[in-house]
């Protein structure tokens, strides 16, 4: 067992005759890469989730290798139709412009749907562990000791880096987050940073994290604001510069989750004032 230090980093497990690799890379070039370096071929693929860094090269994988490729449900149907992430995050038909490698990846079949429990290839047991939140149905994947936990938890580098994380559901965040505070695995792998024995120092960055964006939001909604004003008030506290449109709806996809977590809390409130959605903080 291995793993390749990448943007999004893959996880390795060795069978008698070939490498099972967890998460696939952002384009053809990851695979690539990665099969020169690999003791065996690489003959089966778990996607942890269907975001493009993760699945982008799932085809060349499957042109190349014939890969057999595992996803979680919901996640398989990203990864088969991956215009359905875009489309998600921008309500529509996306533009040309979000239509990228980094939103997008190159479509892809799965082989075979996944749930919690152990699945076993050629005679290696794989726990398939729930770690929903950043995605729909997010997975991770564990085996001999070691959970490679997709994006349920980001570096500090990266929570620096971007201060409101992609985060599709709040609520199923934090529970993550508190059922791998509880875990013992001996080591973890995040798809973003490096390798730790103690998850504890990380989950706790991590909450910390969401916590202070919850209360930005309480904050700033102590008048109503429109989502835009809120967006703009929000990204000039946590420093936070546009530049793209695919920054953009990442940044208001994961502000729209916040307001549902809150909204569902009865902790803010909406209503329409003169045609324009408002939020207000009860």
């Amino acid at each position: 067992m291995a793993y390749v230090p990448n943007p999004v980093n893959i996880g390795v497990v060795y069978t008698e005759n070939a490498a099972v690799l967890v998460d696939s890379g952002l384009d053809e070039s990851v695979p690539r890469k990665i099969s020169r370096l690999l003791q065996k071929p690489p003959l089966y693929l778990i996607n942890t989730h269907s975001h493009a860094d993760h699945c982008g090269g799932n085809a060349f994988l499957k042109k190349r290798f014939s890969t057999r490729v595992f996803a979680p449900k919901m996640e398989k149907e990203i990864i088969e139709n991956t215009v359905f992430e875009p489309f998600y995050l921008y309500g529509a038909y996306p533009p040309n412009e979000l239509r990228n490698k980094f939103l997008m990846a190159e479509p892809s079949a799965v082989d075979e749907v996944i749930e919690e429990g152990t699945i076993t290839i050629e005679s290696v047991d794989l726990e398939i562990v729930p770690l929903s939140g950043h995605s729909t149905n997010q997975i991770g994947v564990a085996v001999d000791g070691v959970l490679f936990c997709a994006d349920a938890v980001f570096s500090e580098e990266t929570l620096r880096k971007h201060r409101i994380f992609v985060i599709y559901n709040v609520e199923k965040f934090l529970e993550t987050l508190d059922f791998l505070e509880k875990t013992s695995y001996s080591y973890y792998v995040p798809s973003h940073g490096e390798v730790t024995r103690d998850i504890g120092e990380l989950v706790e960055k991590n909450r910390k994290a969401v916590e202070n964006i919850i209360n930005a939001v309480l904050e700033i909604t102590v008048n109503p604001l429109s989502t835009d004003e809120l967006m703009k008030q929000l990204f000039d506290r946590f420093e936070i510069t546009l530049e793209n449109l695919t920054q953009y709806i990442l940044y208001r996809s994961t502000v729209h989750a916040y307001l549902s977590f809150l909204l569902d809390r009865k902790e803010i409130e909406r209503e329409f004032r003169n045609n324009v959605l408002v939020w207000r903080r009860c």
